[in-house]
């Protein structure tokens, strides 16, 4: 009759290997969740770079393309040292810009990866309590077996 009792310990075992496995596919949900959140942030924060960028731009371009003074005249001095200090400027902005948002990213994927790492960590202890918790219901399931078969009533 002990195998009554490994029996209800083999339906023990079951529920909380369901559990585990739920508790483990929702873990891997969470980490393409993140991935996903991740990317559609850094596209948010890249479009947002682009669009400063070309805001920044904008004086430089009309500067450079713009009428130029010929060469042999007075005004070529001056237009040359507005050029170059439109370039400067533009130059300094783009650099401010690109150092901004890549910090951003940075902290962004610092934190997504921080993220993943605690999930995967988790989804680790998760994985081994499961395959423990199998190679017990197999254990049980072979003593119920044995159990049984020692149980039976010879009628030879």
């Amino acid at each position: 009759m002990g195998w009554v009792t490994l029996t209800l310990r083999k339906l023990t075992l079951r529920s909380e290997v369901n559990s585990l496995e739920l508790r483990d596919l929702q873990m891997s949900r969470q980490i393409r969740g993140i991935q996903r959140n991740l990317s559609y942030e850094q596209s948010v924060y890249n479009k947002l770079k682009t669009q400063e960028l070309n805001e920044a731009k904008k004086t430089y371009l009309e500067i450079r393309d713009g009428e130029r003074p010929s060469v042999s005249s007075s005004e070529y001095a001056e237009w040359q040292l507005k050029y170059s200090a439109a370039n400067e400027d533009y130059q300094d902005q783009k650099q401010n810009i690109n150092n901004y948002y890549d910090d951003i990213l940075n902290e962004l994927e610092e934190a997504a990866t921080d993220e993943e790492t605690r999930i995967q960590e988790e989804q680790t202890t998760v994985e081994a309590q499961l395959e423990a918790m199998r190679s017990e219901m197999e254990s049980v399931g072979e003593q119920i077996s044995s159990d049984i078969e020692s149980s039976k009533l010879n009628l030879k």
